[in-house]
C-alpha cells in the first residue's frame, strides 16, 4: 500500500507481513515479486476472489502449491521453510488445546524471575 502523503513523505508499506517474518526473507520475496512477479490483471484488487487464510495451515498449504514460492526460494529451501513452519504451527494452541506444556511455563517463569531480578 502507499499512503496518501506529499512527495518528500511518500512510502510504501507492506501490512501482510507477520511480526515474527524473517526481515531479509520478507525484503528479498518482495523486492524480487516487484520486479520478476506477474502483473494483476483485475483494476481493483478489493474485488479478487483471493485471501489472506485465516490461519497458519491454510497458510502453510498455499505456500506448498504456489508455484512462485518454489521459482522464488527453490525447492530445497521452500520445503525446509514448510517444514519449520509447520513445526512451529504444531506447538500453537490450536493444536494443544488448553494444555499448557510444563517446560513452556518453566522457561516462561524463568525470564519473568531473570526481568525481576534485573530491575533491583
Amino acid at each position: 500500500r502507499i499512503p496518501i502523503g506529499n512527495e518528500k513523505t511518500s512510502r510504501v508499506e507492506v501490512r501482510s507481513v507477520s511480526p515474527d517474518a524473517n526481515p531479509y526473507m520478507v525484503m528479498y520475496a518482495v523486492f524480487r515479486t516487484g520486479i520478476q512477479g506477474e502483473i494483476a490483471k483485475i483494476k481493483n484488487l478489493r474485488q479478487a476472489e483471493r485471501y489472506l487464510p485465516d490461519n497458519i495451515y491454510t497458510a502453510i498449504d498455499d505456500f506448498l502449491a504456489a508455484e512462485w514460492t518454489t521459482t522464488l526460494l527453490g525447492e530445497d529451501v521452500k520445503a525446509r521453510y514448510a517444514d519449520l513452519k509447520k513445526a512451529s504451527a504444531d506447538r500453537c494452541p490450536r493444536l494443544l488445546g488448553t494444555f499448557v506444556k510444563t517446560p513452556e511455563v518453566q522457561y516462561h517463569h524463568d525470564v519473568y524471575n531473570q526481568y525481576l531480578w534485573n530491575l533491583f
